[in-house]
């Protein structure tokens, strides 16, 4: 059995193929990893795509799996095309497939939430489904991609304060539980000292990016749909595609309106702040 790397849940292609897949039922219809494997690989083929890489992820011993396809020939000179997946044979987790970017400096991911993304679960005609789903959001990934793009340079024009910048960490935490502890003291160290250079400091588009750097070594179980909502909620709070989401600037030494934040997620505004002025 392939072991899997430390501090994070990549594996070799041979560790998903070999995963044991559960029997079939009236009720369960199992889509298997070596089907989804090869479905988008010759999916992308056929699309023109040219793959760079493969990256897969598992957990609980290949009952859970997560696949990530990087493409070579849609980029430009910040990120290039993802396209990825998630599977699992434990009928807690539906299958699920999206389209997003590899940002080239950080490793980082984004993934596009609503024009690139469906899930089903294994059941019903999920087996009929899943070929011909994958074969179409594939042919749709190029405009899925300078869709993305155009989201990043809005999104570079946008400069926050620190206060701003605060809120939205506290926000993401409490309010769209997409945040856990751990990556907000790693996104603070980022916000005091930047591991990567993005060139657009104080932006809403570097902000985007330590959150999704925080994520990179995220649970094969949560990796999608926590890179999704990150990314809904970095544009609806751009107010790029959905409804403008007013932000506001407080005055210094104000706490955050009530009719904003709870209590509790103010409390984790002033801790965010703390950190990042420590």
């Amino acid at each position: 059995m392939s072991v899997i790397t430390k501090n994070t849940y990549v594996v070799p292609k041979s560790h998903l193929i070999s995963a044991v897949v559960p029997q079939e039922t009236r009720t369960y219809k199992p889509v298997t990893h070596t089907e989804l494997i090869d479905l988008t690989l010759n999916a992308a083929s056929n699309a023109g795509f040219k793959i760079q890489s493969e990256k897969y992820m598992a957990a609980r011993d290949g009952q859970i799996a997560a696949a990530i396809l990087r493409i070579e020939n849609v980029a430009d000179k910040e990120m290039c095309l993802e396209i990825g997946w998630q599977n699992s044979y434990n009928k807690q987790w539906s299958l699920k497939f999206a389209i997003g970017s590899h940002i080239f400096i950080c490793d980082n991911s984004a993934v596009h939430g609503d024009m690139g993304s469906f899930r089903k679960k294994h059941m019903g005609t999920v087996q009929e489904f899943t070929p011909t789903a994958i074969t179409e959001y594939i042919k749709r990934a190029g405009d899925i991609f300078t869709q993305m793009q155009k989201e990043r340079e809005e999104m570079k024009g946008i400069e926050i304060s620190d206060r701003v910048k605060a809120e939205l960490i506290g926000r993401m935490m409490i309010e769209e539980e997409i945040l856990q502890s751990t990556q907000i003291n790693e996104i603070a160290r980022n916000l005091k000292k930047p591991e990567f250079d993005y060139g657009c400091p104080n932006s809403m588009w570097e902000l985007y990016s330590f959150v999704t750097q925080s994520m990179r070594d995220i649970h094969p179980t949560l990796w999608m749909e926590r890179h999704i909502k990150a990314h809904n909620f970095f544009v609806r709070e751009s107010g790029i595609i959905l409804p403008k989401a007013e932000i506001t600037v407080p005055v210094p030494g104000s706490r955050p309106q009530l009719d904003l934040f709870s209590s509790e997620a103010a409390n984790k505004y002033d801790e965010v702040l703390a950190n990042m002025n420590e």
